[in-house]
């Protein structure tokens, strides 16, 4: 009889276990590194997009992002819904001083990041950031990574 309690009780604690959140398919290819190609590719601009394990994914994922812009690199959080949202928060960079037209690039990038509200994966290779910065509202990327 004692087997058989001991036996059910394991069987109750393994159910119990909270099983790991699954990272949806268009969530997932997100992850890596993208170049921006569009609307200005002046500059080798990057993105990263890693999974941020301190916050697993529910209904919203987040990710630790961070790239290289003009002159400086940074990093921010980016959180992303599998309807097609997407929301920047804490925006932070390197102080390095460059020429004024990389810098003026560099800040309305960082605004047009900052200002995310959207993304599209129209394929496995290209990602349209949709932001309410200044026109065209999108950033376009190609994979790299």
């Amino acid at each position: 009889m004692r087997g058989f309690v001991f036996i059910c009780l394991l069987f109750v604690l393994s159910q119990c276990r909270q099983s790991e959140p699954e990272l949806a398919p268009k969530i997932a290819q997100l992850i890596g590194t993208w170049q921006l190609v569009g609307p200005d590719s002046t500059y080798a601009v990057t993105l990263t997009f890693a999974l941020d394990t301190d916050n697993p994914p529910h209904d919203i994922t987040s990710f630790k992002a961070s790239g290289k812009s003009a002159v400086n690199e940074y990093n921010l959080n980016l959180f992303a819904a599998i309807d097609g949202m997407m929301l920047a928060d804490q925006l932070g960079s390197t102080k390095l001083a460059g020429s004024p037209t990389a810098m003026q690039f560099e800040q309305t990038y960082f605004t047009n990041l900052k200002a995310t509200v959207r993304y599209e994966l129209p394929t496995a290779n290209q990602l349209l950031i949709y932001h309410g910065g200044s026109l065209p509202h999108l950033l376009t990327f190609k994979r790299i990574n």
